[in-house]
């Protein structure tokens, strides 16, 4: 959409805050003026779009139809020129900066080693860690609400919107209650004997395993759903269930829960532990900072296990 008029971009920033907020005092807070003068400059862009823009229901200001139809471009737009304003600026990690990155339960306990490197180093860097609830990241990047996405796949992906970067990869194998009536090597047999825990982080109804399977025209009994890799060890507690887990996590939890941890008895892909952000802030030295810092922290990711760890 475009405007012939020449307008303010701080009204284009009380346009982007109240429609997301709702909010005149919100607003106003957020661009640090009083609420007079927010009330004031919003009259100003009523008079220059010749529109209400938002209607007051409640507490709340709700958006005309005009301003829904160019809440999108503008907000954008805005997005995009603090982006180009922040690649000319340098990044000091000495000075107070937070860094928002979305993860999975698991992803995020993965970070422990970047939380504990920047506690030491960087005291004024904080982390505010986000759930991850949809599995396509482009969303939570493009509005610039998240600094970072941790993620992983099982195969080489690209995207025209977002650039990534690989932090390490791993395995899965097989994990039971050492009470497990089953105590000698777990082939495929007993794999299908037995029934699962299917871990779906974002409600699926199949996992990389029942694909897997399906190569072989196979099929799990599948007794128990959960998008929790944290607490799905805690379903074979006591039980005949049989859980696929991330190496690197099961050894983990192994130290806390009596468990019996297999190789899994047919091929399933390794999966890669990735970091997304936007291109359109490929250049952001805040981005390329926190990217280096999670280089130098990859030698402390791989998993130092041997087959003695895998018990059958």
């Amino acid at each position: 959409m475009t405007f012939n008029q020449n307008i303010d971009l701080n009204l284009i920033k009380l346009f982007a805050s109240l429609y997301e907020t709702s909010s005149v005092k919100a607003t106003a807070e957020s661009l640090n003026i009083s609420q007079p003068a927010c009330s004031h400059a919003l009259q100003r862009l009523r008079e220059r779009l010749g529109d209400e823009l938002f209607v007051r229901v409640g507490n709340r200001m709700l958006p005309t139809q005009y301003s829904d139809q160019i809440a999108n471009d503008l907000i954008v737009g805005l997005e995009l020129i603090g982006n180009g304003l922040a690649s000319s600026q340098v990044f000091d990690p000495n000075d107070s900066h937070t860094f928002r990155i979305a993860t999975t339960d698991y992803t995020g306990w993965c970070m422990r080693p970047l939380v504990v490197s920047l506690a030491n180093k960087y005291p004024n860097i904080n982390i505010e860690f986000v759930r991850w609830d949809e599995r396509s990241p482009e969303e939570m990047l493009s509005r610039n609400k998240l600094d970072l996405v941790c993620g992983f796949v099982h195969q080489k992906e690209t995207s025209e919107s977002l650039d990534h970067q690989v932090w390490f990869n791993d395995t899965y194998v097989s994990v039971r209650c050492k009470t497990h009536p089953l105590k000698g090597t777990l082939d495929l047999t007993h794999f299908l004997q037995y029934k699962h825990v299917l871990i779906n982080p974002w409600g699926e109804t199949r996992g990389i395993i029942d694909l897997a399977l399906s190569r072989l025209r196979k099929k799990r009994q599948v007794a128990v759903k959960t998008a929790s890799v944290i607490t799905a060890p805690s379903f074979v507690q006591g039980t005949q269930y049989l859980l696929t887990l991330p190496r690197k996590y099961a050894l983990e939890v192994k130290k806390q829960i009596p468990l019996i941890i297999s190789p899994l008895p047919l091929e399933v892909p390794d999966y890669c532990v990735q970091f997304y952000w936007h291109k359109t802030r490929g250049n952001d030295p805040k981005i390329k900072w926190i990217s280096q810092q999670l280089n130098e922290l990859n030698g402390d990711t791989p998993i130092e296990a041997s087959n003695s760890d895998l018990e059958d």
